[in-house]
């Protein structure tokens, strides 16, 4: 039903519903077939008879599956007349089952680049107030995290859990407990440079640990503008593996 991923390991870390088991399988197979255009917006999805049978599941799970679906604002259901794909801005991109459908099929240049601004708009404010608010115990967190990143390059999954593990340190050194869950919608474009783990990603990686300890030491600093202006300087060195895994799938299907 469901072929494997590199994202797997993301899904079973921070993903929202387990892969595992038959109801967990076809929310997934339903999503990326959803995410990934094969049902697109707009469009009325094979009946349930028709879906069942080429599925080879139950009513019962199969039903429950387009609920959680609809819990995401994917599809919505009308009964009598089919269940129907909403346009992509009523999705939920926020949920991390959503943004990791949105890269394993391929994620448009209109997402990149949604997701470019998000990051200047989230990781700048909240470095300033990081600055601002954190503990010395936060401050330590952020510190062992940059330190694990210097640590672990040339191995990609291991950088970007700890990459991860930076950006998720200053979010909730700003005290902002929303802040501190947008987290979830920039990790999986963190977690994509492992995916793409080619040398140039592994050379930006490297390339990008200075800027990473600017931020750090204008949070120590306690200096907010300084450590607002450092974040910026960091973005402008991202360069998203997610980019050439999209170009390369683009070429798979030509």
């Amino acid at each position: 039903m469901l072929v494997s991923s590199p994202f797997d390991e993301f899904v079973a870390r921070y993903g929202a519903t387990p892969r595992r088991g038959v109801f967990g399988m076809l929310v997934h197979t339903l999503g990326r077939r959803i995410v990934g255009g094969e049902y697109p917006p707009g469009s009325t999805m094979p009946n349930e008879d028709e879906l069942v049978a080429s599925l080879k599941v139950s009513r019962t799970t199969f039903r429950e599956a387009m609920k959680t679906l609809a819990s995401k604002s994917l599809v919505e259901i009308r009964p009598k007349t089919g269940t129907r794909v909403r346009e992509q801005c009523h999705w939920h991109h926020t949920d991390p089952d959503v943004m990791v459908w949105h890269y394993e099929t391929g994620p448009s240049e209109a997402l990149l680049t949604a997701l470019r601004d998000i990051r200047r708009i989230v990781e700048p404010a909240a470095a300033n107030r990081a600055a601002s608010e954190a503990t010395e115990a936060e401050i330590a967190k952020i510190a062992s995290a940059y330190q694990e990143m210097c640590n672990t390059i040339g191995h990609p999954k291991a950088h970007s859990e700890a990459d991860r593990a930076f950006h998720a340190a200053i979010f909730e050194a700003s005290h902002n407990f929303i802040l501190a869950r947008m987290i979830d919608v920039i990790a999986i474009a963190i977690y994509a440079n492992a995916v793409a783990a080619t040398p140039a990603v592994v050379r930006g990686q490297q390339m990008s640990l200075p800027f990473h300890r600017s931020v750090l030491d204008a949070i120590r600093d306690r200096d907010p503008v300084a450590a607002e202006l450092a974040a910026h300087a960091l973005l402008d060195t991202w360069k998203p593996a997610t980019e050439r895994l999209r170009r390369a799938r683009l070429k798979e299907s030509s």
